[in-house]
C-alpha cells in the first residue's frame, strides 16, 4: 500500500481520536517502511532530543508523522506500561515511574489460519473468566495475529502499592500462559519486559494491509478477518476502555506468588570491595606493620 494511503488513514478523525486516547502516558514507537544500514526496518522510540516518543493529543500524531516523514512511519506501537512521566530516557527504566501495566498475551497462527488465533484467544478469555477477569479483558487483531489484553485498571491501587505494576503484568501474563492447554493451530507468547510495545488500536500492521481492531469478548465469536480491512474496518471503541476496578487483584496475588517478580539487567557492579574483605585486608596489613 502506498504511504499516502496510510497517511490518509491516520488523518481520519476517529482513528486519531482512538490512538491519542490509548497512547496517553504510554511510551510510543513508530515502525517505519525505510531500512537502516543493517537492512532492518527502522523503529523510532525517541525524538531528536533523545526523549521517549509520546502521543497526548491528535495533533501529536500528525506532528510525529510529519517530523519523521523521511522514514515513512507505518505502524504505531505503545507500551503495556503507563508512566507517571515521560520526559527522559531515565523515566523509561525507572520502575517506580510505572504507575500501571496491562498484562498482554501475544497469539500467532502456526499455519496462517486466523481462525485458530481466535480460537486460542477464546481459550485465554475463558481461563481469565475463571480467575475473575470478566469486564477488563479485550481482544485485538494486530495484523497477522492477535493480542489479549487485561486492562491495567483491573488491578486496584492497593494491590499496585503492594506489588509493582510491572511485576503484576509480568507474573499474570506468564501464569495464564502456563495454564493454557497445549496444542491447536496457534502459539501463545507471554513476553512482558521494560520496553515491550504492542500495536495500538486502529494502527496499521507493520507489513500487511490490516488495521488493528479491538473486539469485546462477547462479540468475538462473530469476528471475521474482513473486520480488519482499512477501508471498512469494524472496531469496538469501548473494548479497550471497559474495566472493573480490582477484579484482577486476586489473580495478581496468585500469579505473583507462583511466578515472582520481573528481573532484568546485569548485576550491579560494586564500586568498592565488600566491607568484610576490606577489614580482613586491613588487619593483615596491621599485623605486618613494624
Amino acid at each position: 500500500m502506498e504511504w499516502e494511503r496510510i497517511l490518509e488513514h491516520y488523518s481520519r478523525k476517529d482513528v486519531r481520536h482512538e490512538i491519542a486516547e490509548y497512547c496517553a502516558n504510554r511510551w510510543v514507537a513508530l515502525h517505519c517502511e525505510e531500512f537502516d544500514k543493517k537492512g532492518k526496518k527502522i523503529i523510532l522510540r525517541y525524538d531528536n532530543y533523545r526523549r521517549p516518543l509520546r502521543i497526548f493529543s491528535e495533533d501529536d500524531i500528525q506532528r510525529l508523522l510529519s517530523e519523521n516523514a523521511r522514514y515513512r512511519p507505518r505502524a504505531i506501537y505503545a507500551s503495556a506500561h503507563v508512566y507517571r512521566s515521560l520526559r527522559s530516557r531515565e523515566d523509561i527504566v525507572d520502575r517506580e515511574n510505572i504507575i500501571a501495566s496491562s498484562p498482554t498475551l501475544d497469539i500467532d497462527s502456526k499455519d496462517g489460519d486466523w481462525r485458530s488465533v481466535v480460537e486460542k484467544a477464546m481459550q485465554v478469555i475463558k481461563l481469565l473468566e475463571k480467575y475473575g477477569i470478566v469486564n477488563s479483558v479485550f481482544f485485538k487483531w494486530s495484523g497477522r495475529g492477535a493480542h489479549v489484553h487485561i486492562h491495567q485498571n483491573a488491578f486496584s491501587e492497593e494491590i499496585r502499592r503492594r506489588i509493582d505494576p510491572i511485576d503484576i503484568s509480568y507474573s499474570v501474563t506468564k501464569y495464564i500462559a502456563s495454564m493454557l492447554e497445549p496444542g491447536g493451530g496457534a502459539v501463545v507468547e507471554a513476553i512482558i519486559d521494560i520496553q515491550r510495545v504492542f500495536t495500538v488500536p486502529l494502527s496499521f500492521h507493520r507489513d500487511v494491509d490490516r488495521v488493528a481492531v479491538c473486539v469485546l469478548p462477547e462479540n468475538l465469536s462473530e469476528f471475521s478477518i474482513d473486520w480488519t480491512l482499512p477501508e471498512s474496518f469494524q472496531h469496538f471503541p469501548n473494548a479497550w476502555r471497559r474495566f472493573s476496578l480490582g477484579e484482577g487483584d486476586e489473580l495478581a496475588e496468585k500469579a505473583f506468588m507462583k511466578i515472582g517478580p520481573y528481573v532484568t539487567g546485569r548485576p550491579r557492579k560494586r564500586k568498592h570491595r565488600p566491607l568484610d574483605e576490606e577489614i580482613l585486608d586491613m588487619m593483615k596489613r596491621l599485623e605486618n606493620y613494624p
